[in-house]
């Protein structure tokens, strides 16, 4: 009982950091709306024991960043804000190059994998595939509209259980100032009960359905109030609103994508 608590437990926090949380694709040393971004790539794997078969965590990482100066602090910020799972950096004040952050990630999930998963692991040896553990984290670059780009990590998590979860984390840069935007950027004060509406509105007519009330039975926002995500996306005609695997609707529904045109949204917008 301990054994599967303890990997529900893990892959629970995965699930929190989610609820607190056109263009072209561009690869490495590339530009986008006049920033310039690097990539770092790691690919690990940590075994848990040198006998075959042994359990095994793998990690993927793609991981892309503004190489202009001034723009430490925003690279220090998306790396900080949910993208790497379990979120080791956010306690951490020393201010990290990427690839030093990265580094850093690998090395301390390596330690706990080795630690909490290689106890269980010798406990019940017999099992030894119920003990692997994979995370991704892919990110790009899109161009959506003039002085506004889209950073976008796409991660899954799998720490045991039926499923692994998917997340796709958005963040919008203003390219002037690198700040990130948030709602309150985008949308007038007293905006959050007419955009949950919206939400509701839009997803009803995406799913075919015709109430709030149809979307409970299909399993949407069951227990919770309806609301609009601060994962958002600003394209050239609409918002996109992302909601992570589990987080409003079950597990077969995955990551669930509302976009808005920004002709309802504006009276909402600034």
């Amino acid at each position: 009982m301990y054994l599967r608590m303890k990997k529900y437990l893990f892959a629970l926090f995965f699930v929190a950091l989610i609820m607190a949380c056109g263009g072209k694709h561009q690869g490495g040393n590339s530009t986008s709306n006049n920033l310039s971004w690097g990539l770092v790539e790691r690919d690990t794997i940590i075994l848990l024991g040198s006998q075959g078969g042994s359990p095994k965590a793998e990690l993927h990482l793609k991981i892309h960043y503004i190489k202009d100066k001034g723009f430490e602090q925003v690279n220090d910020s998306l790396l900080r804000d949910g993208m790497l799972v379990p979120d080791y950096l956010w306690n951490n004040d020393t201010m990290l190059t990427v690839r030093q952050a990265v580094d850093t990630y690998i090395r301390m999930f390596a330690d706990d994998y080795r630690r909490d998963y290689g106890a269980m692991y010798r406990s019940d040896m017999g099992h030894a595939e119920s003990y692997n553990a994979q995370f991704s984290c892919q990110t790009t670059v899109e161009t959506s509209r003039d002085g506004i780009v889209n950073y976008m990590a796409e991660t899954f998590y799998f720490g045991g259980g039926q499923h692994g979860v998917e997340m796709l984390m958005a963040k919008n840069i203003d390219t002037r100032n690198g700040h990130i935007l948030n709602k309150n950027d985008l949308f007038v004060p007293g905006h959050e009960d007419r955009l949950a509406e919206m939400v509701v509105e839009q997803l009803c007519q995406q799913l075919g359905l015709k109430s709030l009330d149809e979307l409970h039975s299909k399993g949407f926002f069951v227990g919770l109030e309806p609301y609009a995500t601060d994962n958002f996306i600003v394209g050239r005609h609409s918002v996109t609103f992302v909601y992570g695997d589990s987080e409003i609707a079950p597990h077969e529904e995955g990551i669930v994508r509302v976009e808005i045109a920004n002709s309802q949204l504006k009276d909402l917008l600034r």
